[in-house]
């Protein structure tokens, strides 16, 4: 099959129809038009043959997304996240699917923890002195159209296909629409589907091309650069690195003028990279990370403080999978998952204590599972544990005890696909939760 070919099977209406119920279906978020998933679904046979007829010849069009504007911390402008209406996401989805497999020799994403596991070999490897660590300046608004277009074309000629992904980038994000929006020449809007992908590609040569620079170790998680080497190649790696970038339109923070963005020193010294705060006997996880665990720690007692039915299962059935996170979907979630890799028992033990803590300060009496324990279940029997909640291998009893116990849903005239649907609506919420966790941690 061709890439014409395999872009038509994309965007077939059956393969449409699919993404939306496997990806967009339990998603609250709306778009422009305020029309969410539910509306979205009584029309879905007219809009998903509107969507594949205009896609596939060339003549679809993206509506503008909305502007959701994201929290950075305290003195840090905000992020923003473009919002697309629910047929825009299909699309958006199916994009990415096709983009990915058209790609996927030259392209690969790793695991964070991943990455951080084969830094903590690099570092135990002791053949690396230096340690330089990159921040792109406004990595996403930065992207040049014609540039990434350039790129994906050396795979996809195809002019209508191209058309479409110009459609998807240039689509302005906006608060409130007007006529004078102008569609954009340049950036990636964040938080589509095709994001990422887009970003990978763009910057797939600069990957390449340092990391085939012998005596180097070159990494990369979306605009962060982490680079080891010697102390002595270190400064005119920088000048190499900040080269390259500066010619596909990037710029870098400057190591003196932006040390807390930008630096450079031995790995002896120590440095934090995803998240992580690496030294040379210990690897954790950042303060920031673990105080973003904390407040949301405080949230779950917070919202059962002022809940109108004061349900201690549920308060503990939230507790319980905020400490141990879960398997859902084929994925593993959840902030114990994602620092897999410390070695900082005492941090456990420290947010342990924090949580019993938190039960006295709310004057609540629950027993809930332990970090200690879920990370010893996690690092050693993670595909055997009954610890840590694998929602994929619910059946249709636990699911619906799950509706009734915790959500107090009345299931006894629900057919099976109805347990199904309001499991899985109720869970991608709470498992969406679990990700804010992590979500800021570059």
């Amino acid at each position: 099959m061709n890439i014409s070919d395999k872009f038509k099977w994309y965007f077939s209406e059956e393969n449409l129809k699919e993404v939306f119920v496997d990806h967009i279906i339990y998603s609250r978020a709306t778009g422009i038009d305020n029309l969410d998933q539910y509306a979205f679904r009584s029309q879905l046979d007219e809009q998903v043959e509107i969507l594949s007829r205009k896609v596939i010849s060339g003549n679809y069009t993206f509506t503008k997304y909305k502007l959701k504007l994201i929290s950075k911390g305290r003195g840090k402008l905000p992020r923003e996240i473009s919002i697309p209406t629910v047929r825009d996401r299909i699309a958006l989805r199916t994009l990415c699917g096709f983009i990915s497999e058209i790609f996927k020799d030259s392209v690969g994403f790793d695991l964070p923890q991943n990455v951080v596991r084969k830094v903590k070999a690099d570092i135990e490897s002791n053949r690396y002195e230096a340690c330089i660590k990159l921040d792109v300046v406004n990595f996403y608004p930065s992207v040049k159209h014609a540039e990434l277009i350039s790129r994906l074309g050396r795979k996809i000629r195809n002019q209508n296909i191209k058309r479409i992904i110009a459609s998807a980038i240039s689509s302005p994000t906006v608060s409130v629409s007007r006529p004078s929006d102008l569609r954009l020449e340049r950036g990636i809007p964040q938080g589509l589907a095709v994001s990422n992908i887009l970003a990978a590609i763009y910057l797939s040569n600069i990957d390449k091309n340092l990391r085939s620079i012998e005596g180097v170790k070159y990494y990369r998680y979306v605009d962060d650069v982490l680079i080891f080497c010697s102390l002595k190649d270190a400064y005119k790696i920088i000048d190499l690195v900040v080269g390259k970038f500066k010619r596909v339109g990037l710029k870098i923070h400057d190591p003196k003028k932006f040390p807390e963005k930008s630096s450079i020193g031995p790995i002896s010294d120590g440095f934090e990279y995803l998240g992580y705060k690496f030294s040379p006997n210990l690897v954790t996880a950042r303060a920031a990370s673990v105080e973003r665990l904390k407040e949301s720690l405080v949230s779950i007692f917070t919202s059962y403080k002022y809940s109108k039915r004061k349900s201690k299962g549920f308060l503990l059935w939230r507790l319980n999978l905020r400490i141990t996170g879960c398997i859902y979907e084929n994925k593993s979630k959840g902030w114990l998952f994602f620092f897999s890799e410390i070695s900082d028992e005492s941090l456990l033990h420290t947010l342990d204590h924090y949580v019993k803590r938190l039960s006295g300060r709310f004057e609540v009496n629950v027993k809930p599972k332990k970090f200690v324990r879920a990370f010893k279940e996690l690092t050693h029997r993670k595909y055997e544990t009954n610890y840590i909640p694998n929602f994929d291998r619910y059946d249709i009893e636990q699911k619906g005890r799950v509706l009734v116990d915790y959500f107090e849903l009345d299931i006894g005239k629900l057919e099976e696909d109805e347990i199904n649907f309001e499991f899985k609506k109720r869970l991608s919420r709470q498992v969406k939760d679990l990700q804010t966790d992590v979500m800021d941690f570059s």
